[in-house]
């Protein structure tokens, strides 16, 4: 998949998810009244809610989690290229964690570039973002949304040293419980036109006993 001039247009745009208010299993098919590209954002991902969704690759992906007694830890789906695309859920990857019997979990979407060799520039031309819902009574509820450009860390001296990176990973809202199952979705862009490999899913735990 690549993504089209408009696609392109949407994404580098601000994903703007509607917070606090329930959202139906199937949502509602009313046109979008306001034309903004915030507000098409908005529509895409309120999508990605309905039962139509895929939940298998290429386009996501369906995670059982199981709460870890005394430690963290990540379950997520990753796509296996980047040609994640589907009616429903236009340019974006979806997870579904079920599982979560209420517990806390916090959302995250992580941009996997095609080289483990990534340049400064190649750092912040990437675009990364990605949207969670939790659900809970019949109902999804939005729990916050990121769109953001890879953020070049540079390398650290001294007698403890660090090399030079890029963040891909970001955190989507504060985390959330509460909810039966979650729903993460993602999308990356090398400069904000090729499609990258995403992994969406939720971080668990409590850490040490």
């Amino acid at each position: 998949m690549r993504l089209t001039s408009s696609a392109a247009l949407l994404f580098a745009a601000s994903l703007a998810t509607a917070c606090g208010g329930p959202l139906e299993e199937e949502p509602q098919t009313a046109p979008v009244v306001d034309e903004s590209l915030a507000s098409q954002e908005q529509g895409v991902d309120e999508s990605c809610v309905g039962s139509s969704v895929v939940l298998a690759q290429p386009d996501g992906a369906s995670v059982g989690v199981v709460y870890p007694r005394c430690s963290y830890a990540d379950f997520f789906g990753t796509s296996n290229d980047g040609t994640y695309d589907q009616t429903s859920c236009p340019h974006r990857f979806v997870t579904e964690l079920t599982n979560l019997n209420g517990t806390f979990a916090r959302p995250f979407v992580e941009a996997i570039p095609a080289t483990a060799n990534v340049t400064e520039s190649a750092c912040k031309a990437a675009l990364i973002a990605g949207a969670a819902f939790g659900y809970a009574n019949g109902y999804w509820y939005s729990l916050g949304n990121v769109s953001t450009a890879g953020i070049w860390h540079p390398a650290t001296p001294g007698p403890i040293s660090f090399p030079a990176y890029c963040q891909f990973r970001f955190s989507i809202g504060n985390g959330a419980s509460g909810y039966t199952k979650m729903r993460v979705t993602g999308i990356g862009a090398a400069l904000g036109v090729f499609p990258m490999r995403v992994r969406t899913g939720v971080s668990v735990g409590n850490g040490p006993c």
